[in-house]
Formats: C-alpha cells, structure tokens, sequence
C-alpha cells in the first residue's frame, strides 16, 4: 500500500526519462520522504485541490454573473435555455426585434424564441431532435407554450421541467403558422441538480429582480473564495510542515550515514560535506515547497480553467496546445542549464566553507604573519567563481517568464481576433467573448507561475543529486554482514606486512611493517616527523583499509570481524584533544554514555581533572564550548585522558597526549597510567623521554618502515636513528 501511494505521488512530476542528470529523477525519489508524514500531506493534497477547483469555480462564475449583467435571458434563463437544449437536441435564441431584422411588417417579436439549430441524426431516430419530428425548422419563432402567450424566459422554464408532452405555437417566416406536439426526453439526474440549484436563487427580469439575483450570484462567489483562501492557508502551512519533516529525515538519514563513512572521506573535504547539510538543504527544502504549493497547485488550477474553455469552444482550445511542445522544449532547455550552474555554485560553497574555517582557525598565525590581503583575495577568487554562477542561474531564470509570456500572447493575439470576430458577426455574445478571454488569462496565468517554479526545482534537483551521491556512497559497515565479532583480547597483537597509503599520496605512508605484541605489554613509538607512528595505530581500529597485510589480534584478523566489537576494545587519547560543545560530564562520559555520576568523577581523579572541575561554575554540568573553547589545552587533555580512563578498554592508544600539560600534573598523569595500564596492552607515541621511559619495548619508525626495536639501553647504543631523537628530541622536551 505504501508503494502504491508513493508512486501516485512521484507521478505528479511529468518526467519518465530516468537518464542521469538529465531528468528529475533525483526530485522524485526526494518525494519518498513526505509519504511518511502522509497524515500532513493528504490533508494538503486535498486542500490544493480545493483551492484549484475554487480558483476554475471563480473564473467560470464570471459567465452567469454577465449573464445577470448584460444578457437579455438572464442567469435563470441561461440555465433554462441549456436544460431544454440538452433535452430537445436544438439550439435556442431570444429574437429581439430592435436588433434583428422584421420577420413581417408591423409585427412585434421582441423576446420571442427562435429556433437557431436543430440536431439530425443519419438515420437514427435516436439522434433526431423532437423538435425536427414534430416539424419545427431552423429559423421558426416560437410564439406559445400549450397556448399560452409567455416570455422567452418563462417557456424555457416549462420546456425544461416538462414531464409529460406540450404544444408548441410557432410562426415561420418563409410563410405559415402551427402548432406542434412535442415529447421532450428524459431529464439527468446531473440536470436535475442544476434546476434545483438554480430555484433555489431569486429570479426576475426587472432591473430589481436582476440587481437581487446578482448580489445572490456574488454572495455566492465570496463563500467560493472564502473556501478557496482557507484551502490555500491550510496547504501552504500544511506543506511546509511536510517538507520540514522530510527534509528533517534526509538530513537525520544523511548524519546517520556520514558518522558511518570511512575516515578518509573526511580527510579530503570535510567542508563540502557541511555544505550539503546547510546550502543543499535549503535548496532542497525551497524546491519542495515550490513543487506543493506551484508545481501541483498551478496546474490543476490551469486545468479546471481549461475544462470550462472546453466547454466554451473546445476546437479553438485545444488549437491553443500547439504551443505547449514549445514550452516543454524550453523548459527542459533552460532547466538543464540552471541544474549545471547550481550545482558549480553548491561545490563552490563547500570551498568557501573550506577557506573560511581554515583563516578563522589559524587567525593568529594570518595575523602574525600579516597575511590578510592574501587570505582576503583567496577568497575573493571562490566568491566570484559564486558570483558567475548565481548570475548564469539569475539570468535564465529572468529570462523563463518574459519568454513564456511572449510565447502566450503570441498564440493568444491570434484566438482573441478570431473570438472577436465571431462577436462581430453575432456568432458569440459578449458574455461569451468576455469568459473566454477570462479562461485564456486562467490557463496562461499558472502556466507563467510554472516558468518561475522549474528553475527552483531544477536547483533541488541539483542539491538532491549531491545530497543522494552522499548518502548512496559506501560505509564503514557494509562489509559487516555475516562477520563474527571480536572476542577480548587472550594473547597479543600482530602486525603482518603491513602497507598503507594515503589517497593521491606519493608515498605509502607505512611499508611493510611487522610486529608482535603480547597481551599486557606497553609499546612506546617513537620516530621523526612524518614517519608514519599516528598513521600505524590508526590501522588498529580500521580507521583506514590496508593496501596489503595483515592486523591480527589472538590469530583472527580485525578485518575479518566487526568493525563495533573491534573499536569497543580500544580508547584512544588523540594528540588534538577532542571535546564536543557540551557538558565536561557528557564529555568525560562520552565513551560508555551510560557510566554513573561516580564513576565518572573517580575516571576525572585518576586523570587529575577533578581538581579544576570543582573549581568551574557549574561543575561536570558547565558546557565546554565549541571545541573546548573554555578550557585550557591542559584542561583539555586531560578531560580526554579521563574519558579513556572510564572506557577502560583493553586496548589504549596514547598519542602524545600530555605536550600540554605542566610537568606536576604530567607526574600525576603518568602516576595514574601506570596504575591505569596494569595487565592492559597500549602503544604510546610520545616525543618526551619520560613517557617511554617504563615502556616495555620502544619502537623506532622512518618513512613508514620499523627501523629498531628493544630498550631504551639497547637502543641508545646500537640504533643510530634513536640515540638522535633522544639527543635532540626527547631530553630537550623534558626539560
């Protein structure tokens, strides 16, 4: 049932090609995110349609009221005259004498009925008028009703509510006067409604009874546009509340699958991926609320008006969708281009994005360095690439409406000379004239609103199609499916000929590198910059796919098992302390989220936390800022140190984690790890002597590759790349 009503919904879009980037594919498959939240769109739905049948029901109410006007017969006499015309298969007319010529001299007509048309079938009897059969022809003025002498008016009301047999008096122009018997046909149920609708509103001639009926008519209308506003109320509101929960799922299903992507992918653009959730969102949420409250409102208006032009002349209407190819050429023209510069200008906000974050990071060093102009230009360079697409998009888009207005009275000029040429020649009555001109305007007047809407939902099809590029692309857990997962660690860990190498890099970034660890042991990594220690302990919890070899802790392959149960035996204490912009207590509690009050602040004693913690306002429950702005870098790390601690993992990763922290509080820290790393296997990157100093082994790394391994002794005397570091390195650090 759920796809069956989605599909209905996609179908509102008149797009079938499915070629990428060419069609609106990627709108309608945005469309899916509504059908969920179908309690808010239905309701909206139906108010759409009732504002587009209120909006044909105004601009077809124009006919009777000029017929209350200006026409001889009247609304009554309208509705009369085309009941006993459906039933009698003719044509009617009120001879006026003033206006047409004499049928006899000294004869006065005025307001007689004269037959203009008289429906004959080939040879059916069925598709006869009884009219014909009785002996009427074209031409003949009918002068009594079963006798009586009545006004044209009043014997259209008999004609048309006659249930059984009446005599017709008439008067032939050509020479002779009867009478005739006529059987009218049966009465519809759809015509009987219409009579009883139309008793229902005052009748009359006289300029008072005419006046009365027209403020009826008008009072009538004013009920129709009272419905239709508060239908357009409820759709726009309603809509907007749809599309904000759609676009509230797309952007939750787009966040729940970014924090599953593969680290690499933030590693080349983490700025584009920002942009999407906010300038593509817009977009998007923009074009979905063009699509509900134009896309579909528009056109069943325009059809509900064309319905009524139908009715009116239909060969002359259907002669105005000659030019509708044209426009749909147009369209899809114009629309391609503005979808190819929407999408230059979306990527062009994630590089702004990108400059911007990078200068406002690294103010001091622009600053100190008086490198302003330089940044300013920098950006100056991605705001003009902005400025030329915005202009591109802006010019198409000012250009769809005059085009498709120019194109409409083109078709148009021409219909209007032919419907006041029959007005000429007394083959149309002015309110005819007048209603279908309404219609025309009725018909071009959203199909001039559509021009305006297909450049916004060819920009969110343009956002669409990076929002879906992201959320199609693959994830971390993909591959999970089936896998067993990682029991605690029993023995140790080994690195097999290991090689890593960073997308777009020269240089693998770790070559072929082995070695063993056993259960418990604490391994220190030293090496120089750029040797690949951070990169090496990254490919532990998978942060990154081996280009070859293998990771395997007690013999099974983390590559092997699931990614959850791999990661939940590790805490990492990052070089670049990460604190979120919410409370310490969140923070320190960020890696067992469902820890309890106290063992939280004994995680923040052991990592000597607590002491400054006390001394905040607001304690574990004052928020830390954006990236811990309100704290201290030594504050920071060591909140990031006492998260660790309170994962209590069997695995730790330290990343030289104490550069910021005083040397009393870096003894204390070291005081707490000691007791923290009893029968717990760690690798530690430090570039500090006093780190590594208990460390049961040290490993030595350059360029990607073990160079050495042993004790601080050991290698101080055979390992000419080490005794360096510590010369230079490590005792300089200390001190």
């Amino acid at each position: 049932m759920k796809s069956k009503s989605a599909s209905v919904l996609h179908s509102l879009i008149a797009v079938s090609e499915n070629k990428p980037g060419t069609t609106f594919r990627h709108f309608r498959r945005l469309l899916s995110y509504t059908w969920p939240h179908k309690r808010y769109l239905v309701p909206a739905l139906i108010c759409i349609l009732v504002m587009a049948v209120t909006y044909s029901a105004s601009i077809g109410s124009l006919l009777p009221v000029m017929k209350v006007m200006v026409e001889d017969e009247g609304l009554h006499g309208w509705i009369y005259r085309h009941v006993a015309e459906t039933r009698l298969k003719g044509l009617f007319a009120i001879y006026n004498y003033q206006r047409g010529a004499p049928i006899e001299d000294g004869m006065a007509l005025d307001g007689r009925i004269r037959v203009q048309e008289l429906r004959v079938g080939p040879g059916d009897a069925t598709e006869t008028s009884p009219l014909w059969s009785a002996g009427l022809r074209e031409g003949d003025l009918v002068l009594k009703f079963n006798g009586q002498d009545q006004d044209a008016v009043d014997m259209y009301h008999r004609m048309a509510e006659a249930t059984e047999p009446f005599d017709l008096s008439y008067h032939r122009p050509t020479g002779g006067d009867g009478t005739v018997r006529i059987a009218p046909g049966s009465l519809s149920t759809h015509w009987s409604a219409v009579l009883r609708a139309i008793n229902l509103i005052p009748g009359g001639q006289s300029p008072q009874d005419k006046l009365r009926t027209l403020i009826v008519v008008l009072a009538l209308l004013m009920m129709v546009m009272i419905v239709g506003n508060l239908a357009r109320v409820f759709a726009e509101y309603l809509a907007v509340v749809v599309n904000s929960r759609a676009v509230l799922d797309l952007r939750q299903q787009m966040y729940a699958h970014v924090l599953k992507m593969p680290l690499s992918r933030f590693s080349e653009n983490t700025s584009d991926t920002m942009s999407r959730f906010v300038q593509d969102m817009a977009e998007i949420f923009r074009g979905m609320n063009n699509f509900f409250q134009q896309a579909i409102a528009q056109p069943f208006k325009a059809l509900g008006v064309f319905l009524i032009a139908l009715k009116l002349d239909w060969q002359l209407t259907l002669l105005l969708l000659i030019g509708a190819p044209v426009l749909a050429v147009l369209f899809r023209k114009l629309g391609g281009k503005i979808r190819r510069a929407n999408r230059k200008l979306l990527i062009g906000y994630g590089q702004m994005l990108t400059r911007l974050e990078s200068t406002l990071v690294g103010m001091r060093v622009v600053k100190a360095y008086t490198r302003e102009n330089y940044e300013r230009r920098g950006l100056l360079k991605i705001d003009r690439h902005l400025l030329r697409q915005q202009i591109k998009m802006g010019f198409v888009e000012a250009l769809s409406a005059p085009l498709v207005e120019t194109l409409a009275f083109a078709a148009g000029a021409p219909v209007i000379c032919y419907f006041a040429w029959q007005l000429y020649n007394h083959d149309m009555n002015f309110s005819g004239f007048l209603t279908i001109m309404v219609c025309m305007v009725g018909v071009f007047d959203p199909a001039r609103k559509l021009s305006g809407v297909y450049p916004k939902l060819q920009r969110a099809n343009a956002a669409a199609a990076r929002i879906f590029e992201l959320i199609d692309s693959p994830t971390e857990y993909d591959d999970d499916a089936g896998k067993p997962p990682l029991p605690p660690i029993r023995e140790g860990i080994a690195f097999e000929n290991v090689t890593f190498t960073y997308p777009k890099a020269a240089q693998p970034a770790v070559q072929d590198f082995s070695f063993k660890v056993n259960k418990g042991e604490v391994i220190a990594i030293v090496g120089p910059n750029g040797s690949g220690k951070t990169t090496l302990l990254s490919l532990l919890p998978r942060f990154f796919p081996l280009d070859s070899g293998r990771i395997l802790i007690d013999g099974q392959d983390v590559s092997q098992v699931t990614l959850r149960s791999l990661r939940k035996q590790c805490s990492i204490i990052t070089q670049e302390s990460v604190i979120f912009p919410d409370t310490i207590r969140a923070n320190i509690a960020y890696g067992k989220p469902d820890a309890r009050d106290g063992e939280i602040v004994a995680a923040a004693r052991k990592a000597f936390a607590d002491e400054f913690i006390q001394q905040i306002p607001g304690g574990y429950d004052s928020v830390a800022g954006e990236h811990g702005a309100t704290l201290s870098g030594g504050q920071r790390q060591r909140i990031a140190i006492a998260r660790a601690i309170l994962r209590d993992a069997p695995i730790l990763i330290f990343d030289e984690a104490t550069s910021q922290v005083d040397a009393e509080s870096e003894h204390k820290i070291h005081q707490a790890l000691d007791l923290f790393l009893k029968n717990r296997t760690a690798f530690i990157i430090a570039h500090r002597f006093s780190t590594i100093a208990n460390a049961d082994r040290i490993v030595v790394m350059d360029a990607g590759r073990l160079v050495a391994t042993g004790k601080h002794d050991d290698l101080f005397k055979d390992c000419p790349l080490y005794k360096r570091l510590y010369e230079t390195q490590f005792i300089n650090n200390d001190e």
